[in-house]
């Protein structure tokens, strides 16, 4: 047995992030199917933070006016219309009639449910397509690109926050105080400017494996480019980025 450890540096704002992780899970589970061994490792995946708008508002706007603000007004519906023409594919139905601003209480969110993770015995932290249950932080993110992107929730209030992280298992009052007394938004804004300095200048981000041989994608990749980085890694192939360069879309700045 294989323990593959996938770190995903990401900003629940970003749909490349949701289609990218739809994709990766695709991949995993297509992986554990038809790789000799697949179904015996143990895939484990961690969540790293990455802030797209540091200027965004931490009371939140309308969608729609922040993303003219962002791309103009004869950008946005094209942009729109292909993301949800991709998303369909990938059983995501894009809505933007929701509101929008800083995602710092999001990641303060998906950090807290990390350390009870940590608290717990290892497992295979992959959340099933259209279902969040079961599977950890990655179920808890997976709750929150739905609940944004598709749902058309406020991910900037703190009410739909704890609702969330109820709803994946998480104690609604110790949520409801880690948001209150700010905790873990300094190590945050660190993380992800650090993911900055290390040359992450967009999101989604895959790392695969640790140190030697770590394999990385950029973008929201295509299924077959994840598995391969899936058997690449397990058959020990030495580390490199894995798609050539970015050929999956990211989102960078003001590209979202």
């Amino acid at each position: 047995m294989t323990s593959i450890d996938i770190a995903i540096t990401s900003d629940p704002v970003c749909p490349w992030c949701y289609i990218g992780y739809r994709r990766l899970t695709k991949a995993i589970r297509l992986y554990q199917k038809t790789y000799p061994g697949g179904s015996q490792d143990a895939i484990r995946i961690t969540w790293k933070p990455y802030i797209l708008d540091a200027n965004a508002p931490m009371e939140s706007v309308p969608y729609m006016e922040r993303m003219t603000q962002k791309l103009g007004p004869e950008k946005v519906p094209h942009a729109q219309a292909h993301l949800q023409r991709l998303g369909r594919a990938d059983g995501i139905h894009f809505r933007f009639g929701g509101r929008i601003g800083s995602t710092i209480p999001a990641h303060q969110v998906i950090m807290l449910n990390a350390l009870r993770d940590t608290s717990r015995a290892p497992n295979t932290a992959v959340a099933g397509s259209g279902s969040s249950a079961g599977a950890g932080t990655a179920g808890l993110v997976e709750a929150i690109f739905e609940a944004h992107f598709e749902r058309e929730q406020d991910i900037t209030d703190v009410e739909t926050l704890v609702r969330l992280a109820g709803q994946a298992g998480m104690d609604e009052r110790v949520v409801r105080a880690w948001l209150e007394e700010g905790r873990g938004v300094a190590e945050i804004q660190q993380e992800a400017q650090r993911a900055r300095e290390e040359g992450v200048v967009g999101v989604p981000y895959f790392e695969f494996g640790k140190g030697e041989p770590m394999r990385t994608l950029s973008g929201g990749q295509e299924v077959s480019e994840f598995l391969e980085a899936l058997i690449a890694y397990k058959e020990g192939l030495g580390a490199t980025d894995a798609s050539g360069g970015v050929r999956g879309v990211a989102c960078a700045g003001d590209t979202c």
